[in-house]
């Protein structure tokens, strides 16, 4: 069985590069820093035994996807599970985001995510066999003031995957989209974002990925890890829209 993950040198990539690696799978890591990309290859070859190969790419360049497509065909080991992790967050008021990082994030968390998926899934659906899980967000669930662009391209992925999902299941092909909250990376201090007391709480990237894994296993579509984001999702349902957005700006104002 082969994976292939992105965003693979650390956080919830590099984790679900272990746990899948304890579970068989041979991998193929995408990162765009190298050095620490080799250093997890290194470790997971040592304590699990499996192959391991890297890709070091910047998916945020239009051409990514291809890119990676290519390095991949060349193993000629067909791809059991695409992990579509890699991502950043913006933090801030919209008009004051430069230009090119909103371009670049439109790239990676838009185009590159679909190119991968239509990609891969053809092959999948042939053998009638394999599984996509597209990291998105909670985020992805609600309007988040000073946190807009990356909850709308979260927003995005979550249609995305619900609507391929649908469409692949007849071929025996799963789409999960996973929904974590705040995780304890250094997802928010590379976005800028203050610091802030999560409503759903935080949770490890180790369990993170261990209840999206789980979820493969019942070949559920949508994961929103963590039973704390869960009940939030619920209740920010049940609660106006002017609601929920008055309760974002409290928590995210800079």
């Amino acid at each position: 069985m082969l994976a292939v993950i992105t965003g693979a040198s650390r956080g919830i990539g590099e984790r679900y590069a272990r746990q899948l690696a304890e579970r068989g799978y041979a991998l193929h890591l995408v990162g765009r820093d190298a050095e620490r990309l080799a250093q997890v290859a290194r470790e997971i070859r040592a304590a699990h035994g499996v192959a391991v190969e890297e890709s070091v790419l910047d998916l945020a360049q239009p051409d990514g996807a291809e890119r990676l497509y290519a390095e991949v065909r060349r193993r000629a080991q067909p791809v059991d599970l695409l992990v579509n992790n890699a991502g950043f967050g913006l933090y801030g008021e919209f008009v004051d985001m430069p230009m090119p990082r909103i371009q670049e994030m439109l790239v990676l968390h838009l185009l590159t995510v679909t190119k991968l998926v239509r990609l891969f899934l053809p092959e999948m659906r042939e053998r009638r066999r394999g599984a996509i899980i597209n990291v998105s967000s909670v985020a992805g669930l609600m309007p988040l003031p000073y946190f807009a662009l990356y909850a709308a391209t979260k927003a995005f992925m979550v249609s995305l995957g619900d609507g391929i999902g649908r469409e692949a299941r007849q071929y025996g092909v799963l789409v999960q989209t996973c929904c974590p909250g705040r995780t304890d990376t250094d997802f928010h201090a590379t976005a800028g974002v203050k610091a802030y007391s999560a409503p759903g709480g935080q949770q490890t990237a180790d369990e993170v990925v261990a209840e999206s894994l789980a979820g493969l296993d019942r070949r559920r579509e949508l994961v929103v890890t963590g039973w704390r984001n869960r009940l939030l999702m619920r209740v920010q349902r049940l609660l106006p829209r002017r609601v929920v957005l008055w309760a974002a700006e409290r928590v995210l104002r800079p």
